[in-house]
């Protein structure tokens, strides 16, 4: 995943090179979007497996993981295309390997990943990602899902994938510092309350948006103050991590998402109930961009850096 990940990164600076030279016309909820199956997926799936190492991963598992690259691929193509069938069909690429690691995801369930957070969070992840996939279809195809019009459809597929997938990696790795070895209680139950408002939080929010505004203002606050919470960890968690680099980018990634989360807690309480203090542009310019690079980009490097395995895996 590793080398997948690096791939991306030079397909990427490409994009964001011809964009730059008016060679590609990609907006930039687009390219924020394609950050995530090129590098965040496959940098999340490294942690998964530093974090993991000693345990043979499940067959779907191996399979989505020797799919990524193509699927990645044939992601990105579907973007040189007009909102369109053919769009769409490429796109399903991308949500054909998602959804193989939604299954796996529920395999971890019914094996018993739902006894323990640390098991939970990578399962839960597998799925919000697929669920993003299928978001990124309807865009791609020029679909209105639920009589929601663009950019909300993408910025769903964009929602899933970084807060749904990069997130909970993020809480599952900085939980290991505070779930062994000899915890301090206050700590960990501190880790278990914020670890379960980023799990739960994305899919609250998207649901959210079907309900009423009263409770899409709670979801957007719960998660806000989860992931501000998960900040306050990393620094907090930063004594215990070996390496300047590791350090340097945990601490980057935890300035990053207090930044973005009160704009995004500003933004859900100018929607309801006063008026818009950021508009939904504004939003996916800085909040997408701080929250991608700093916080979840910066965040992954940093704890894969730091990732060894543990003596018992999945004792939270």
């Amino acid at each position: 995943m590793r080398r997948n990940a690096i791939i991306g990164g030079f397909l990427w600076s490409g994009l964001l090179a011809g964009n730059l030279a008016d060679k590609f016309a990609f907006a930039w909820i687009e390219l924020l979007f394609l950050f995530a199956p090129l590098v965040i997926v496959p940098l999340g799936l490294e942690l998964i497996a530093r974090i993991e190492k000693g345990t043979a991963p499940p067959l779907l598992e191996r399979i989505a993981r020797s799919m990524h690259l193509p699927a990645a691929l044939l992601c990105l193509g579907s973007f040189f295309f007009d909102a369109s069938a053919p769009a769409a069909i490429l796109a399903a690429g991308w949500l054909a390997f998602s959804s193989l690691l939604a299954l796996a995801g529920l395999l971890r369930v019914f094996r018993g990943a739902w006894r323990n957070l640390h098991s939970a969070i990578p399962a839960l992840a597998f799925i919000y990602l697929a669920v993003g996939a299928l978001w990124l279809v309807a865009s791609r195809y020029g679909l209105e899902p639920l009589h929601f019009q663009e950019p909300i459809v993408l910025l769903t597929a964009v929602h899933f994938h970084f807060a749904g997938f990069g997130a909970p990696l993020l809480a599952r790795s900085v939980g290991r510092a505070f779930v062994s070895p000899n915890p301090r209680r206050a700590l960990e139950i501190g880790y278990r309350v914020v670890a379960t408002g980023v799990l739960l939080g994305p899919g609250l929010l998207a649901a959210a948006f079907l309900i009423n505004p009263r409770f899409k203002l709670l979801a957007a606050l719960v998660l806000s103050a989860s992931e501000v919470g998960l900040a306050a960890l990393f620094l907090l968690a930063l004594q215990r991590v070996q390496g300047i680099a590791a350090r340097v980018l945990i601490g980057i990634a935890a300035s990053s998402v207090i930044f973005s989360m009160v704009l995004a807690a500003l933004w859900a309480i100018g929607e309801y109930p006063m008026q818009p203090f950021v508009g939904l542009g504004e939003m996916a310019r800085l909040h997408g961009t701080v929250n991608a690079f700093g916080f979840t980009l910066c965040g992954l490097l940093g704890w894969t850096l730091t990732a060894k395995p543990r003596s018992v895996e999945g004792s939270n």
